[in-house]
């Protein structure tokens, strides 16, 4: 009997721990509050006011759509109104704690730049109904994309959506500037906007950095606070703004009987992309959350991934609904949660029945909508730091081959291209304008078309043979670690599959009794890596269930069982058949 299997009659207690691959989330100790702790209530509802404070600087992008509609004032606040509303429900729908819709996360929605050019396209075209009726639109395509984005994963790996959430925080940070430098057309910063956004930006800073206690679970909101404040003394906030907001209704039920829809068949195109890379922006947030939330997080788990996306296209269905602009999980408030550390999805209900609160309060609206832009700006570059570094951390886990390295690097390059030079592309045909203007949807386009491409000749074979009377483990770890090295596959699976391997080679050799040698065949496929053990030989059990104490102490099946079952724990799908007078035992590994 092998000292692998003599070892492990000492650790039957330890055959009570789940098999490899069940779902066990483990805090990291970066969180003060895990994804499932339930915080104090001061902590619940400072934390859901910051978040709804993160949300409502988005808010810019229905108020540029409104302002490009030449709205009055009383229709962009009734607009603003049901965008609040819509940003509820979806933040409702993320939170859920069971059901096929959401992501289970603390996940609130934003409103994204992603819809911004096919809605001032679609604006251009038909009006408001036309931006109405394809977000609509958009929010089905993103719908029907969630109930087979499993299956897509093979075209969408973590690396293309580590450089979506890269960039969507490139985007913040780019926004960010514009906002602050709108009044100046030479791009120089003013004293007064630059000292608010010192000061907001310092007030974040140093209480995220400095302080430990529930101060840095604030800093964001206590820092815009601070940004009013700096912002009155310098004469960028004055009484008159303030006076005209306070005289608005403190209670208004949002008007929906002015909303019509409208479909253009001229704008399928770009809302369809934009649908696919809200789904992709999705995907990369719910996997940032996975990854802040689990300290033993490997790999994204799509069926998360999947709810939450389902959510996100109901979320943005309803948006355009209600008569107003597309939105997508916020991936500024995965960056507010990796900064505070708190987590806990309980926040999520917090936050959408303060959202629903707001969109009845005109007044509250109206506060939003006088915010000094070095406080919106102060606000957007703190949490685009962290949104790009979390990108950065989701491509960094796969080995970045030759291949790889073109599918980013041509991603980041083509994005760049059109935000330095925004007219590089306007000889191209008028459908597809808003393909090649938007960074964000063009950058997504070439990522994934050269991952589809890349994948011609991906999967690779490799096959060795072992001796059994002079079976040489060391050999087998080599071979395995050299190949599987070789097509990037992480440090865990690796150590995964060697194990596995081993174990089975050693059980077969140790209770089989196989003639001839034993054949090793190893496959890999961006996602999977498939070990197929061939022998002439008695057929090995791998059961579900372990055996018993006395099984395992008395009997020799006992010892074959408990290596099958041990094998098993390591796979994450396994079947033994008998072929034409040969054992062949297939071991599945998802990468």
């Amino acid at each position: 009997m092998s000292a692998a299997l003599r070892g492990a009659r000492t650790r039957v207690g330890a055959l009570l721990v789940p098999p490899a691959g069940d779902a066990i989330v483990k805090k990291p100790a970066t969180l003060a509050y895990g994804l499932e702790e339930l915080p104090p209530a001061v902590v619940t509802w400072i934390s859901a006011v910051q978040h709804v404070g993160v949300c409502a600087i988005f808010t810019v992008y229905p108020l540029i759509i409104a302002h490009q509609a030449a709205l009055p004032a009383d229709q962009i606040t009734n607009i603003l109104q049901l965008a609040f509303l819509a940003l509820a429900v979806a933040a409702l729908l993320q939170a859920l704690p069971r059901g096929p819709i959401g992501s289970r996360f603390l996940a609130p929605p934003i409103f994204t730049g992603v819809y911004l050019a096919p809605s001032l396209l679609a604006l251009s075209v038909g009006g408001l109904p036309s931006v109405w009726g394809m977000t609509v639109f958009a929010g089905l395509v993103e719908v029907a994309l969630s109930r087979v984005w499993t299956r897509l994963r093979p075209f969408i790996p973590p690396e293309s959506a580590g450089l979506v959430i890269f960039l969507v925080g490139t985007i913040i940070g780019l926004a960010a500037l514009r906002v602050l430098l709108e009044d100046s057309p030479s791009g120089i910063l003013t004293a007064r906007d630059g000292t608010v956004t010192a000061c907001a930006l310092a007030v974040m800073t140093a209480l995220n950095i400095w302080n430990k206690g529930r101060l840095k679970l604030f800093c964001i909101l206590i820092g815009m606070v601070v940004g009013y404040l700096a912002s009155g003394a310098v004469g960028l906030l004055t009484f008159q703004a303030l006076r005209d907001v306070l005289h608005r209704p403190l209670l208004a039920l949002p008007k929906i009987s002015g909303i019509s829809w409208a479909f253009d068949w001229s704008l399928v195109v770009p809302f369809a992309v934009s649908g696919l890379a809200a789904a992709m922006n999705s995907t990369a947030v719910v996997t940032t959350y996975q990854r802040l939330t689990d300290a033993e997080w490997v790999r994204p788990e799509m069926t998360s991934i999947g709810r939450g996306v389902f959510g996100d296209g109901i979320a943005t269905t309803i948006a355009g609904l209600l008569g107003t602009y597309g939105l997508t999980i916020s991936s500024a408030n995965v960056g507010l949660v990796a900064a505070t550390g708190v987590a806990s999805r309980v926040i999520g209900f917090a936050i959408a029945a303060i959202l629903a609160v707001v969109a009845l309060q005109p007044t509250l609206i109206g506060v939003l909508t006088i915010m000094p832009r070095p406080v919106m700006a102060a606000a957007m570059l703190f949490t685009a730091v962290f949104i790009m570094v979390s990108g950065v951390q989701i491509i960094s886990t796969r080995v970045l081959d030759g291949r790889r390295t073109l599918v980013i690097g041509m991603g980041m390059l083509s994005f760049f291209v059109v935000s330095v030079y925004p007219a590089v592309f306007t000889g191209a045909p008028h459908w597809a304008q808003p393909l090649v203007t938007s960074p964000l949807v063009l950058a997504t386009l070439v990522a994934l078309s050269l991952n589809l491409v890349f994948r011609i000749g991906i999967r690779r074979n490799v096959a060795t043979t072992v001796d059994p009377d002079a079976a040489d483990m060391a050999a087998v770890a080599n071979f395995i670690e050299r190949n599987a090295g070789i097509w990037g596959a992480r440090r865990d699976m690796i150590n995964r599959i060697e194990y596995a391997v081993q174990q089975t080679i050693d059980a077969v050799v140790t209770f089989c009794h196989v003639k001839g040698p034993i054949r090793l065949d190893i496959s890999y496929d961006e996602f999977v890596i498939d070990v197929v053990v061939t022998y002439d030989g008695a057929k090995l059990e791998f059961p579900d269930q372990p055996p018993t104490q006395e099984e395992i102490l008395e009997t020799e099946g006992g010892h074959q069982r408990l290596a099958g079952f041990l094998i098993r724990r390591y796979a994450d799908r396994m079947v033994a058949t008998e072929r034409n007078d040969q054992t062949v035992v297939r071991l599945h590994f998802d990468h």
